[in-house]
């Protein structure tokens, strides 16, 4: 009976670690699943942004092909002008507008980081071998005192000094 519960006692505690271990940092565990729902959200940000430009590119383009003083005012921007117009540079002045349309900076999505398999098992087997090796120590440890309170003439089971000693 004792052996059954020692072993027992020891897969349920390797178990636990394991299920533990693989729940909180495995592969499809709660640290993965907060890495991936981070990403999720830098992604839907990034949708987003890519969203608000395209629409805004989409006005421009209808605009630019419908609109004459559209047309007439993004040509200025580019240098052109009308016949009989003037054109009159001034030095040291910025320009008001650059016009540079990117797409964005790549996202680079990585697998996100868990514990291996092997890793969680090998950790739930050392804790079945730890929690097993020490009620087999303890045990032997109660064993001894037996033994020793055997040899001290006391009866089976009993120390000097414990409770429920006989009257």
């Amino acid at each position: 009976m004792v052996k059954m519960f020692r072993t027992l006692a020891a897969v349920l505690a390797g178990t636990f670690i394991y299920v533990l271990i693989s729940f909180a940092f495995g592969r499809d565990g709660l640290w993965a699943d907060m890495q991936l729902r981070e990403q999720k959200r830098l992604l839907n940000s990034r949708t987003e942004e890519i969203q608000r430009i395209n629409n805004s590119l989409e006005l421009e383009y209808v605009a630019l092909k419908k609109d004459p003083d559209v047309i007439a005012a993004f040509a200025r921007k580019l240098g052109y002008v009308r016949l009989g117009e003037k054109i009159v540079r001034i030095n040291g002045l910025v320009p008001a507008e650059q016009f540079s349309f990117e797409a964005g900076t790549p996202l680079v999505i990585a697998e996100p980081f868990s514990l291996p398999e092997w890793f969680c098992k090998v950790s739930g087997f050392l804790m079945f071998f730890v929690v097993y090796s020490y009620l087999c120590l303890e045990d032997i440890k109660r064993k001894i005192c037996d033994l020793r309170d055997m040899k001290a003439g006391r009866p089976h089971g009993r120390r000097s000094g414990a409770k429920g000693a006989s009257l």
